[in-house]
């Protein structure tokens, strides 16, 4: 069953899992992508994929380096079942780039829990938080995750309040001079003018309404039954599981005012939402259940490519 096959992380999960991906990523560039066939769009496009392959090798490290869920194959599974669900999401140059980045702050605001070099942390949190926003400028906003975060791991103060802004401003700063020198500081300007938009008429389409009513149920689900058990236990994770609330809840504020409403904004989601669900599978000991969610998921995404 498949909750049995990723109960264990194993090559032969990964592999395949890369598969699965594979599969929809081929699918999705069929069913989206307008261009002729061309060896160059060709080689492109299995670049593009390898890409993806990389966001879920770094989703996989900063998991399993922080403990965010026990070890198992879950969060990824979720994570490969939920990209493919959103097919736009495959080929939004812009979004895939900015959410790789922004994976390598995740990496070093999630480990602000140990006492390791945190202003070095906290610096490169907001470096790549600049660095993403100069893809897509909504990505700024996580630089509220760092200082959430420093609230949450109790190491707020005046030093480390100030070092994310220094990590946020330099990127900016240096791109800013490099327009400055060519007198083209309308391309800065532009980058940032945030379009709000709260029409969101094209999630009556039936292969984003249906996913989106799924997930959101089950969201709910795993929050509502996973938060008092952590909460009551106490345990290493309960500290973390607040940061992936909050995580959870600027993602979604992106989602919800930026002007992008086709499916490929809901990569923003994609790792808070494999960790969240991930746990939830874990705390419950029914194999029945988990199977139940899993091919839930599976059927979810397979039939969005037929509504």
């Amino acid at each position: 069953m498949i909750a049995n096959f990723f109960n264990k992380t194993k090559p032969v999960t990964i592999f395949s899992l890369v598969v699965l991906l594979f599969i929809f990523y081929l699918s999705s560039s069929l069913m989206v992508n307008t261009e002729e066939f061309s060896i160059y769009n060709f080689l492109k496009m299995i670049l593009f994929f390898g890409w993806h392959i990389l966001f879920l090798m770094i989703v996989n490290f900063i998991v399993k380096k922080n403990k965010l869920t026990q070890d198992n194959s879950y969060a990824l599974l979720l994570i490969v079942l939920m990209l493919g669900t959103f097919r736009e999401a495959f080929l939004s140059t812009n979004i895939v780039f900015s959410n790789l980045i922004l994976l390598l702050s995740y990496r070093r605001i999630y480990s602000l829990k140990s006492e390791i070099n945190t202003s070095a942390k906290l610096f490169d949190a907001g470096l790549w938080i600049g660095v993403s926003s100069l893809i897509y400028s909504w990505s700024i906003f996580f630089i509220v995750l760092v200082y959430v975060s420093i609230i949450i791991y109790k190491k707020i103060n005046l030093k480390n309040s100030l070092i994310p802004l220094v990590g946020l401003i330099t990127p900016l700063f240096l791109f800013f001079t490099y327009v400055f020198c060519f007198d083209n500081v309308v391309v800065f300007y532009d980058k940032f003018k945030y379009d709000l938009s709260l029409v969101f008429t094209s999630y009556n389409a039936l292969h984003l309404l249906l996913p989106i009513t799924f997930i959101v149920t089950i969201l709910l689900w795993s929050v509502f039954s996973v938060t008092p058990k952590l909460v009551l236990v106490g345990n290493k994770l309960k500290l973390s599981w607040q940061v992936i609330i909050n995580h959870l809840l600027i993602a979604l504020t992106i989602i919800v005012l930026s002007p992008i409403k086709n499916g490929s904004e809901f990569y923003f989601l994609l790792f808070p939402l494999g960790v969240i669900f991930a746990n939830f599978l874990q705390i419950s000991s029914s194999k029945t259940f988990k199977n139940m969610v899993l091919y839930l998921f599976l059927l979810v995404s397979i039939s969005s490519y037929f509504l």
